[in-house]
């Protein structure tokens, strides 16, 4: 009777031991670098924009927000990344849309700008806004994208049911 006292006796002290055991535990996570971000959005649009000879601007139907943690800050560019078999020579104009490119484009390059200078459009990024040595605020920084387009009286007029499209792609980077 005495062999089964002490058995079951450590056998309740193993049991309170292992209950012990799992209730404690801890995880220690240590880092002391993690990778820069920068987050671009890009918002709105201009469609059916009906140009007139001379320089045609808006600036109220684009907006850009950016989201960065990266204390050195970020610049965004844009391009004319030749979506869809746009052909060379079109980098950066309007081209006659219809169901594919067809060659006839604008004679003036489109040009975009954020809080600086217009830039033309073309097939090379170019620097549309830069921030140096700071991170954005939370909800990110917000700009209005401004777009012109010079229409030249020897622009051709396009038949119904087609029109100029070009597609202007932005690119965020951390500095």
């Amino acid at each position: 009777m005495k062999k089964w006292f002490f058995f079951a006796l450590i056998a309740v002290f193993f049991l309170f031991q292992a209950a012990a055991a799992a209730s404690n535990g801890s995880a220690e996570i240590e880092t002391d670098t993690f990778g820069a971000s920068v987050d671009l959005t890009v918002t709105g649009s201009i469609a059916n924009w009906s140009l007139t000879v001379g320089e045609n601007e808006d600036v109220g139907s684009i907006t850009m927000t950016v989201l960065s943690n990266n204390a050195g800050g970020y610049d965004v560019k844009v391009y004319d990344a030749m979506d869809g078999g746009k052909p060379a020579e079109t980098a950066g104009h309007l081209t006659r849309y219809g169901d594919s490119y067809l060659g006839t484009y604008l004679a003036d390059p489109l040009q975009v700008r954020s809080s600086g200078a217009y830039v033309s459009l073309s097939g090379v990024q170019q620097t549309i806004e830069s921030k140096e040595g700071d991170i954005s605020a939370d909800a990110g920084d917000t700009y209005a994208i401004g777009i012109k387009q010079r229409l030249a009286p020897s622009d051709t007029i396009l038949p119904a049911g087609q029109s100029y499209r070009i597609v202007v792609t932005f690119v965020a980077s951390a500095l």
